[in-house]
């Protein structure tokens, strides 16, 4: 995993960032993905809970 990072680093460093905006960029996806996937698991659940009690089907 860190010679992904560093290699994230390199990356942005090329394109005119410093290591410490490198570093906040990174910790800004790495935020951004874990929103992403707790609204997705909100969005499950709800759909499940229309599921259970019979507000949405599978059926047409």
């Amino acid at each position: 995993m860190q010679k992904y990072m560093d290699l994230l680093i390199d990356a942005l460093l090329d394109e005119g960032f410093t290591v410490e905006e490198a570093s906040r960029l990174i910790e800004l996806r790495e935020y951004f993905d874990e929103q992403k996937a707790t609204e997705e698991t909100n969005y499950h659940r709800f759909a499940r809970w229309l599921v259970e009690h019979g507000r949405l089907s599978d059926w047409k």
